[in-house]
């Protein structure tokens, strides 16, 4: 008989279930073929000022994290970085990209870049505020 139980050993729980979901999941639309996706965006002395992060897999981009310090922001950066992401994606041979941005970052980005909103949750992280989904075709 299976019992439930709150795990301490978070690392043990999390490897078996994702290797028990990997395992379902290939038996039903093939293996992940998943491949990180770094791209990063450097100042004058190389430090790093911005940058995606992402996972390819699948038939598929999902951005992660974007972000770009507010000195280097409005200059085309997160542009460019998406377009490298895209560029990346078709690579793979990715039909498209998926990502997740909150009200308080950019949702009027990712429209003008041609995404259109698939999803949203209201009062999150905090009552006011919203988290949007995005997709776009490749």
């Amino acid at each position: 008989m299976a019992t439930l139980q709150r795990e301490t050993d978070v690392a043990a729980t999390t490897e078996a279930v994702k290797a028990g979901l990997s395992a379902y999941n290939a038996a039903r639309v093939g293996p992940r073929n998943s491949e990180p996706l770094a791209i990063s965006l450097r100042d004058e002395s190389g430090a790093i000022v911005g940058g995606l992060v992402g996972e390819l897999k699948w038939q598929w981009l999902h951005v992660d994290l974007l972000w770009i310090d507010e000195a280097h922001r409005g200059k085309g950066h997160g542009e460019a970085l998406v377009t490298m992401a895209e560029q990346a994606a078709r690579d793979h041979g990715a039909r498209g990209v998926y990502l997740a941005t909150m009200s308080l970052q950019a949702p009027d980005f990712y429209p003008k870049l041609g995404y259109k909103e698939y999803g949203r949750l209201e009062d999150y992280p905090v009552a006011g505020h919203r988290i949007l989904q995005f997709a776009k075709a490749l």
